[in-house]
């Protein structure tokens, strides 16, 4: 059974919320504006706000790690996918009664918002983050490292491993578009061995997911669930230019689980072998080369949800 080291109650808070915000001041205008705007609007729900402004790579997991109940009632990501991990990461390290969860997206795909239902406006979010239940959401792993969306290997790690930085910050998901219609024609697709609860698979990419959504609105698992100790493993087993173009115009069409070549097996024990040296991604960061083991964490994470 999966251990919880958050806040027993499990479903829901009662009284005025005592609000800490993690961010990295480092962000754009428009995000520092939705930061602002979001606060204004919490705390005209009643909340009492404090935020913590990170200065380094790190420093957002290192405080939530720190965090008891004794200092908030609910601690919140403020950034996109990557910030919200690394968030996370620190909370399920932490001893005790830690604080749940709760996210301003403010990020380029901004999936798992995608996946609770959280829509964009200060004025949902802040109502959520006052008012919102909570839910208790399954973790995976990747050697280690705990990811809340997805893990994946392949053509996919690979664009978020070249991906430019800089035009990503400037433009959002059209970096990603860049990266891909590049990576598209240069790639080499090595095959991956893949071991699922003892049965073997081969393919191209592989995208193990513990929510149903991918880059932003778009359905690649949809049996996937957060609620669910289970995950749900995308075997693309195709490579080059026109598989990928396939593959994402499918996805953009809620339709990649039904391709003849796309194969979605779960389970609760992954490992990918491969090419030495490819890189994997969870939650759009890279945290690890293969070989990689991957399964469900044994502790659960209380996530505030609209």
């Amino acid at each position: 059974m999966a251990q919880s080291n958050n806040a027993g109650n499990g479903d829901q808070m009662t009284g005025t919320r005592r609000v800490l915000v993690i961010y990295n001041p480092t962000a754009g205008q428009w995000r520092r504006r939705k930061l602002h705007a979001t606060i204004d609007a919490m705390e005209e729900q009643g909340c009492h706000i404090a935020l913590y402004e990170t200065t380094h790579r790190g420093d957002a997991e290192a405080k939530a790690r720190s965090l008891t109940l004794d200092d908030c009632d609910v601690l919140v990501a403020a950034g996109g996918d990557g910030t919200i991990n690394e968030v996370a990461n620190g909370l399920v390290a932490g001893s005790g009664p830690v604080p749940p969860l709760a996210i301003i997206p403010l990020g380029t795909a901004n999936v798992l918002a995608q996946e609770i239902g959280l829509r964009g406006r200060p004025n949902d979010i802040a109502r959520a983050i006052a008012r919102g239940p909570l839910m208790q959401a399954h973790l995976g792993h990747a050697n280690g490292r705990h990811f809340i969306m997805m893990a994946g290997v392949g053509f996919d790690a690979h664009v978020v491993s070249n991906v430019d930085l800089a035009l990503k910050r400037s433009t959002g998901k059209l970096a990603y578009v860049v990266e891909t219609l590049a990576q598209a024609l240069h790639y080499g697709f090595p095959a991956c061995k893949v071991t699922i609860d003892g049965k073997s698979f081969e393919a191209r990419s592989v995208v193990v997911c513990n929510g149903k959504h991918y880059g932003g609105p778009f359905v690649a698992a949809p049996e996937a669930s957060l609620t669910s100790p289970v995950l749900q493993v995308c075997l693309l087993k195709k490579g080059g230019w026109a598989h990928v173009l396939r593959y994402g115009l499918a996805l953009t069409m809620g339709r990649l689980s039904k391709l003849p070549d796309v194969e979605i097996a779960s389970g609760q024990s992954i490992r990918i072998e491969g090419e030495q040296g490819l890189p994997v991604q969870a939650d759009g960061d890279i945290i690890a080369e293969l070989p990689v083991q991957i399964g469900i964490s044994q502790k659960t994470l209380s996530l505030v949800v609209p």
